[in-house]
């Protein structure tokens, strides 16, 4: 691919995050006033994002978001192929929760950690039950039919496009761009907030042990 056409795939990416973060900013503030975001309240979440989804897990069982009932969730797209941002963000997410586990036992027993594929193509349950071993073992893989996995990338407002090898024409020789953070829903399935990928494990499971209630 050429160097033109990869910044300009790159400058995509970041307007498309960019974006995300505006809208979530400006709803957040809409919905809370001047409160801080440490202070928001979950009955009074009013954010547009997430919503149903009939998904495939590991194990092949299909998964909706009513499995997940009672329980918040915290939730990472991104695909199997990933070099570096997926593993990184697992990882993360991965430390964050064993960390949360030591300091609020009762409150990490509420969470469900998810990893939603947006690569239906190469991502199978079985591939995502190789790839999910390295990580933390409370992590549930998400995959599906590649309508499934529309539906679900547009309910939480996730960019993601398919970015073809030019170097190698082969069907499978692709990448993912993709936005790339943490979101954590409520028992109810409602937003209550994000995290950049990038976020220290120990600011995430301080955040996700004031916001479970």
């Amino acid at each position: 691919m050429s160097q033109k056409k990869l910044t300009a795939r790159r400058l995509s990416l970041m307007i498309a995050s960019l974006g995300l973060l505006v809208v979530l900013g400006l709803l957040i503030f809409e919905m809370q006033g001047r409160t801080p975001p440490q202070e928001i309240q979950l009955s009074q979440s009013r954010v547009d994002v997430g919503g149903d989804f009939t998904l495939i897990d590991q194990t092949g069982a299909t998964r909706t978001q009513a499995d997940f009932a009672g329980r918040y969730m915290l939730i990472y797209f991104g695909f199997t192929y990933c070099p570096d941002v997926c593993p990184m963000g697992l990882d993360i997410m991965g430390a964050a929760i064993e960390q949360l586990t030591a300091s609020a036992p009762e409150k990490a027993a509420r969470l469900q950690p998810l990893f939603i594929s947006i690569d239906p193509q190469r991502d199978t349950p079985e591939a995502l039950a190789e790839y999910l071993k390295y990580f933390n073992r409370n992590i549930i893989g998400l995959t599906g039919s590649p309508a499934q996995i529309d539906q679900t990338i547009k309910a939480y407002r996730v960019y993601a496009a398919k970015v073809p090898n030019q170097a190698d024409q082969a069907a499978e020789s692709y990448m993912m761009d993709h936005s790339s953070f943490f979101y954590l829903m409520d028992g109810n399935n409602q937003f209550v907030a994000h995290f950049d990928h990038a976020t220290p494990a120990e600011k995430i499971a301080a955040a996700l042990g004031k916001l479970i209630r």
